[in-house]
């Protein structure tokens, strides 16, 4: 008569055995069983009979399970196939799964081809899987509900969304979808956007090479950091026309996550009914947290907003792969996604090594699906060794970027901390021959890059004067030309022209500028006239016509100064002096 144990490893060798050939070749296109589980919607057997069959992959022997041989065996694509399909089914849940499955025809005709693609399972089972390694080592974690209703719907909408760097995109959205990140400020959200046009909406802003190179090579945990995004679409399509426009500078090293600068830290005067007015009011650490992720986001690039004692920042990933915080204090201050900043710098650390990463979660997948207690807690314990191997970038825990703007905004409150010499853009002082702008059918049209002198002083570091800056279209094209911005904080700051003016009288002066905050103006002067002051549209960062003034001119070489008082920051395209009346 058999004992309990030996009984039980009788019927688990019995029902791998008879399990064996349905499982052996569950990626090809005859699978009966896996047809029979998705037609009926009844994965119970299926996972049982998979975890049999996986329970037989390994060494009775405890002492024959080593970190080699475990290596070796979650490199079988075999096993691979059977162990991605059991943790699926698993994670989803075996009735969650059969209710999808049998809602209608193309949610079990979807099932068929996820099942039967171990790569497209994985990607979605490690894109899941929590960021810290206490709940990875749990493994009690689950697949988001709803997630499979939203892939599937992308899938038959966008056959590119079933391989490559689409698919991964298709998976972070569905895990990912619009506003399951930190909504913050903004304005009321709207109702979620459907999920295909979240996808469709990232997707066609890089087939367009609107969204910066990194978004190229992100995985699917990093893209869901993008999709989640709780900005509307036209919110995300003006931050990145009003960086092209306003501040193209910072495009360089994908650094828009300066922009937070600018978002003036006071008590908003407006209402936030849109990321442009949280830009145009202010506010305090909320509201440029959410700015922050926010326009980070807008170019594709993952990012979060973090708690800190007594205030909020943002989170982004570098071009280097690495997770930044910023104005604020460092990861040793911070909390995001329910993690202790070190432990979250860890766990996307851990991702980085794509490799290791997938590796070590196979294995613990494959403790999950052992039936022997021994074998699971032996494979776990080997998993969790593999996953505390990190060889990459070391992370100063103290260290953030522009900490010193967690404070009040310089300037506006007394006591406020002068903060340190910051580079802000290429800074120049012109000093080019005089080449006179003359006059075409009377109207002298002045680029605002043509200037022959620029000098300038900022309040708390020094600056000689505007800064020149590539101009590029709204969606990002070079466009060849130049422009200046005329920083926020200075003391005084002015460019002078050389202009060769047809005939002394009056005319009308007007720009083309940009601008993010209201009331903000430029003077024009022009020897020892008035001075002329030309209110800058709040045209949002992008660029718009002001209103035409009246200057007085005289004839013959002149020299025409613009200047700013103290304002927060314009950008100018060109000057045009009109004859008035003409």
């Amino acid at each position: 008569m058999k004992t309990p144990q030996a009984f039980s490893r009788w019927f688990i060798s019995f029902i791998t055995i008879s399990c064996l050939p349905l499982i052996t070749h569950a990626q090809q296109a005859a699978n009966p069983a896996l047809d029979g589980a998705i037609s009926s919607g009844d994965f119970n057997a299926y996972l049982a009979s998979a975890s049999a069959w996986l329970t037989a992959k390994v060494p009775a022997d405890t002492n024959r399970i080593t970190a080699a041989s475990l290596k070796l065996l979650v490199k079988d694509p075999a096993l691979n196939a059977v162990l991605a399909q059991r943790t699926l089914i698993a994670k989803y849940g075996a009735a969650n799964l059969g209710t999808f499955a049998k809602a209608d025809k193309e949610n079990a005709a979807f099932l068929s081809w996820l099942m039967r693609n171990t790569k497209a399972m994985e990607l979605y089972l490690e894109g899941s899987t929590p960021t810290g390694l206490k709940a990875r080592e749990d493994g009690n974690w689950t697949l988001r509900e709803g997630s499979l209703e939203t892939w599937k719907k992308i899938y038959y909408a966008d056959p590119e969304s079933r391989d490559g760097m689409y698919l991964r995109l298709a998976i972070g959205a569905s895990i990912g979808p619009q506003g399951s990140n930190s909504r913050g400020a903004g304005g009321q959200p709207e109702p979620l956007a459907d999920p295909v046009s979240r996808y469709t909406y990232f997707k066609t802003a890089h087939k367009n090479r609107e969204l910066f190179p990194s978004f190229d090579k992100l995985n699917v945990w990093e893209y869901s950091k993008v999709t989640s995004s709780h900005a509307r679409d036209a919110d995300l399509t003006w931050g990145r026309n009003m960086i092209n426009t306003y501040r193209p500078d910072f495009r360089e090293g994908e650094k828009v996550v300066q922009l937070v600068s600018s978002v003036w830290r006071r008590n908003s005067p407006v209402s936030y009914t849109n990321m442009a007015t949280v830009l145009q009011g202010g506010g305090k650490c909320g509201p440029r947290s959410s700015f922050g992720v926010f326009i980070n986001q807008a170019f594709g690039i993952p990012s979060i907003g973090v708690a800190q004692p007594a205030h909020a920042c943002t989170a982004w990933r570098d071009t280097d792969g690495v997770w930044q915080v910023g104005y604020g204090k460092g990861w040793a201050a911070s909390r995001l996604e329910g993690l202790v900043g070190m432990d979250f710098v860890d766990g996307s650390m851990a991702r980085a090594n794509a490799a290791q990463f997938s590796e070590t979660e196979h294995m613990r997948w494959l403790a999950a699906a052992v039936t022997s207690k021994d074998q699971a807690n032996l494979i776990a314990r080997l998993a969790t060794r593999t996953s505390q191997v990190y060889t990459g970038k070391k992370v100063d825990p103290n260290a953030s970027f522009n900490a010193d703007e967690a404070n009040a905004d310089p300037g506006v409150e007394k006591g406020a901390a002068k903060p340190a010499a910051a580079k802000l853009g290429v800074i120049v002082t012109k000093k080019a021959p005089v080449v006179p702008v003359k006059a075409v059918n009377g109207v002298m049209h002045i680029e605002a890059a043509k200037f022959t002198k620029t000098e300038g002083q900022g309040m708390f570091f020094n600056q000689p004067g505007v800064m020149l800056h590539d101009s590029y279209t709204p969606e990002g094209k070079p466009e060849g030309s130049k422009q200046v911005y005329f920083a926020q904080q200075m003391n005084y700051c002015w460019t002078e022209y050389d202009v060769d003016v047809p005939a002394a009288g009056e005319y009308e002066v007007k720009m083309k500028a940009a601008s993010i905050n209201d009331d903000q103006t430029l003077l024009v002067g022009c020897g020892t006239n008035k001075e002329t002051t030309i209110w800058i549209p709040m045209s949002y960062g992008l660029w718009q016509e002001s209103k035409p003034e009246k200057i007085k001119l005289g004839q013959g070489l002149q020299k025409i100064k613009v200047s700013a008082p103290n304002q927060r920051g314009v950008a100018l395209k060109w000057i045009e002096f009109k004859p008035k009346g003409k």
